[in-house]
């Protein structure tokens, strides 16, 4: 909502959008716990919870639909699982280091992001810049 004031305040400014592909699926699980060693704080309290989900494989079901198919489980160390309630807070440790890099370069620049869709809001000048 935020971002649409912002617009409404200064309507000459650009929006980029980004919505990165596939993203939850590509997130390594290793630096998920990295990242939650690093932040620190109350957070490492859910560590042996987050472990208790996240430590060991997940399979993946394949199966390609023709009439002889069968399906082949391809094991993962890989991705947020889809439904967990924390898969937003885990993903965000991953992407946060790079909004921050952004705003820290360009000021001016707004990135509201929610999940794997990013959104940087600058006035105009400071967006061919960013871009």
């Amino acid at each position: 909502m935020r971002h649409k004031c912002t617009l409404d305040l200064h309507p000459d400014w650009v929006v980029f959008q980004h919505d990165v592909a596939n993203t939850f699926n590509s997130v390594s699980r290793i630096i998920i716990f990295q990242k939650l060693c690093v932040v620190g704080g109350d957070i490492i309290q859910l560590i042996p919870f987050i472990y208790a989900f996240y430590a060991f494989e997940s399979p993946l079901f394949y199966s390609h639909y023709n009439c002889e198919s069968e399906v082949m489980v391809i094991p993962s160390t890989m991705g947020i699982r889809q439904g967990d309630p924390l898969g937003g807070v885990l993903f965000a440790l991953i992407h946060f280091r790079t909004l921050c890099f952004i705003t820290n370069h360009f000021p001016s620049c707004l990135c509201p992001s929610i999940t794997d869709d990013i959104h940087i809001i600058s006035p105009p000048l400071n967006c061919i810049i960013c871009i």
